[in-house]
């Protein structure tokens, strides 16, 4: 059987809403001030809270849109 349409193989990228995105860096919020400032599993979840922080703050000032993860 042959596939006409190679993209049925790829699956679609997951988004992220951006209320999505504020709501989790709000939550890596909680988790972080349970944690060392200076462990290693801070630092990873600091970043990833910069990270949402930013896509949210991008998103803020242009037109609601999904944000593929």
């Amino acid at each position: 059987m042959f596939i006409s349409d190679p993209s049925v193989l790829m699956p679609e990228a997951p988004a992220i809403d951006i209320v999505e995105a504020r709501w989790a860096a709000e939550y890596l919020s909680l988790m972080i001030a349970q944690l060392d400032p200076y462990s290693p599993v801070s630092m990873v979840l600091t970043q990833a809270r910069r990270e949402l922080t930013s896509l949210a703050q991008s998103a803020a000032h242009m037109q609601p849109l999904r944000i593929a993860a």
